[in-house]
């Protein structure tokens, strides 16, 4: 049979008939089959803005080590990631097989991550356990969409519960075998480079590793192997220090450690999503605490470091008023709570209680809870999936227009439009409204809402994209700005809808002659009748 680290203090509790002789793989696998076509089957949409403008990024890093120009943004200076991490990694991914393969990745990412719930669940309270946790967090809907975005999140994901699974195999292992703690220092450092997010995750690592090793082997081996792990991560993180561009410094002020929240959601609303979320996984942990406090009372300070670290990215987001990522996160949360909530699956099907005599039914309730699980959480990655605009019959307008190398662009939906014309534009010619910048024929620079209203007068953008959607102040300034020169010519009008309801972009070409534009009020943005 195979050995776990629960069934010392729980052999009591679990009848010999109701143990199984072996822990086969065939459920994980089957598990992880079923993540991936859900995921790859349901979830299917054009570019994220975010994964837009990591896998362009990606792209230029990419040509400017094989000799190209260097990249006209400074995007260590405020990616939320370092960007020779994950963005290159994409980038290259779309660069050989599009957008798709660089989502597989991420999906690849998450399937690893499932397994790694599997495995700790499986070590700390045994197979049962391990296949309920792992099939509950393949079933939520967080999971499910993080797998299928090309974004920062799956990898760094990925490190955070590699790093997780050595403490926990490390801190319970014997001897030299106890040195592998080690890898945490790299492990976590690399989290961090690939979203800085992940300090967030530093003290629930070690927290876990401590409990874990003070469990099985006691304190002298905390003493031993705590700064072990302190000394293999200042090392890396002393490496990394040195290779870095110092910029990304400014990016983790900015986006992470002193990051300010424009526009601050309450906390009610943050606590509520929380808990349509993850809210049946938290109660299952919970659940699960409480089991193992009165069952197994030598795991119960590991299990309570569990449930805590599984509230950290949650009372964070709260605490802030920061609904930016927060169904993102709560994917990396309930990666902690998952052991406790397999647990308690495993108990309320019967498994390892008294009362059951036979082994042959202890699946059913807790399959009929995954099952649940698994209707909602398809129901959440779909809509958390249908969050943002599909444009590909935008992307199929601008390739009717645009030419490589020629004329200038002006889009406030920079990120996806300039990622989707890639083939047919440079990255010169792409103009964005978050930092309008313009410099005349007499060198005089303007910045702000006076480059724009400068450029615009002066004809300098050959097309105008605008959607009123993520920037809607410059927007608007901008279309008001084109209907007083009336140097611009209304082309299109595409219709989108998104998690805000329904909207449209707007494409304006340069009139052929200065002042004879079709497009002279703001009012045609609202009553014209495009069909």
């Amino acid at each position: 049979m195979t050995t776990t680290y629960a069934e010392a203090p729980a052999a009591a509790a679990v009848p010999v008939a109701s143990r199984p002789r072996r822990a086969p793989r065939w459920p994980l696998l089957v598990v992880l089959a079923l993540q991936a076509v859900v995921s790859v089957s349901a979830l299917r949409s054009t570019a994220f803005q975010d994964e837009a403008l990591y896998l362009y990024a990606g792209r230029q890093i990419i040509h400017h080590w094989g000799g190209g120009p260097v990249p006209l943004d400074h995007y260590a200076f405020y990616f939320s990631g370092y960007p020779d991490v994950y963005p290159v990694i994409g980038g290259f991914l779309d660069m050989v097989g599009g957008l798709e393969l660089a989502r597989a990745f991420s999906l690849a990412c998450m399937l690893a991550v499932t397994a790694i719930v599997w495995s700790v669940s499986r070590r700390l309270f045994g197979p049962v356990a391990a296949i309920f946790a792992a099939a509950a967090y393949a079933a939520t809907g967080v999971v499910l969409f993080v797998g299928r975005l090309a974004t920062f999140d799956a990898l760094c994901l990925l490190l955070i519960a590699a790093a997780a699974a050595v403490a926990v195999y490390g801190g319970a292992a014997a001897g030299r075998r106890g040195l592998v703690v080690a890898a945490i220092g790299p492990l976590l450092v690399l989290a961090v480079l690939a979203k800085y997010a992940a300090l967030l995750f530093v003290p629930a690592v070690l927290a876990l590793l401590v409990c874990a090793t003070m469990t099985f082997r006691g304190w002298r081996a905390v003493l031993v192997r705590v700064p072990l792990v302190a000394v293999a991560m200042a090392a890396s993180a002393a490496v990394a220090y040195r290779l870095m561009d110092k910029a990304a410094l400014h990016a983790i002020h900015g986006s992470t450690t002193s990051r300010v929240i424009v526009l601050k959601a309450a906390r009610p609303d943050l606590l509520t999503n929380v808990l349509q979320m993850g809210g049946v996984i938290f109660l299952l942990a919970l659940v699960g605490l409480v089991l193992v406090a009165w069952h197994q009372r030598r795991l119960a300070l590991l299990a309570a470091a569990l449930f805590g670290s599984s509230w950290l990215a949650p009372a964070y987001h709260i605490y802030v008023q920061e609904s930016i990522s927060l169904d993102k996160h709560i994917a990396y949360a309930l990666f902690f709570a998952m052991p406790l909530a397999g647990y308690a699956l495993a108990w309320l099907s019967g498994y390892g209680r008294r009362l059951v005599s036979s082994y042959r039914g202890y699946w059913l309730a807790g399959l009929a809870i995954v099952l649940a699980l698994f209707t909602l959480g398809l129901a959440q990655a779909r809509n958390l999936y249908g969050g943002w605009a599909n444009t590909s019959e935008i992307s199929y307008t601008l390739h009717t227009q645009l030419r490589d190398g020629s004329g200038r662009i002006l889009a406030e939906d920079i990120e996806v439009a300039r990622f989707d014309a890639m083939d047919v534009t440079e990255p010169w010619q792409w103009n964005g409204l978050r930092f309008p910048y313009y410099l005349n024929a007499r060198h005089q620079q303007f910045l702000g809402n006076q480059a724009l209203a400068q450029a615009i007068k002066d004809r300098y953008y050959d097309w105008v994209e605008l959607s009123f959607n993520y920037l809607p102040g410059p927007a608007w300034f901008a279309a008001a700005q084109m209907a007083a020169t009336r140097n611009y010519d209304l082309i299109a009008v595409i219709l989108f809808s998104n998690s805000y309801g329904k909207g449209h972009f707007y494409i304006w070409r340069l009139a052929l002659q200065p002042g004879h534009g079709n497009f002279t009020s703001l009012a045609q943005l609202r009553t014209r009748n495009w069909g």
